[in-house]
């Protein structure tokens, strides 16, 4: 009977470290919006002190540059949901490779099992078979 447990902590240690990859690039991608969403409150509120003569003459420069700056995120944003869409992938599929291990252990234990009990009786059986040979007729 083959040994399965050493390749299924491997499986498991190496899902669990793809899994800590794709938590990593869905916190970097929390940062992306948290950025994003932080530029946007800083427009709004550069924009509500307009009347301000300093602001009157640099919000035109500033909101050009906070959206140059905001459809850079953006774009850093789809590269990093293509990024945690292949990482998913990588890890379904780690996960699958796993599950596969896990019910072949299982079948192998199962039978395994089966063959310890069949092996069982054969021994019962031999021993009511001599007991019954044994008694005096």
């Amino acid at each position: 009977m083959a040994n399965l447990d050493g390749i299924i902590r491997f499986r498991k240690w190496e899902l669990d470290e793809k899994r800590r990859d794709l938590g990593v690039l869905l916190d970097e991608r929390a940062q992306i919006e948290e950025a994003i969403q932080a530029l946007d409150a800083e427009m709004l509120e550069q924009k509500s002190m307009r009347e301000s003569d300093v602001a009157s003459v640099t919000l035109g420069a500033y909101i050009e540059g906070a959206r140059v700056k905001r459809a850079w995120l953006i774009e850093g944003l789809r590269k990093k949901d293509e990024e945690i869409e292949e990482k998913q992938d990588i890890v379904s599929e780690a996960f699958r490779e796993l599950k596969t291990f896990e019910i072949a252990e299982a079948r192998q234990k199962e039978r395994h099992d089966k063959e310890l009990k069949r092996q069982e009786q054969n021994e019962l059986d031999d021993l009511g078979l001599r007991a019954f040979e044994n008694q005096p007729s």
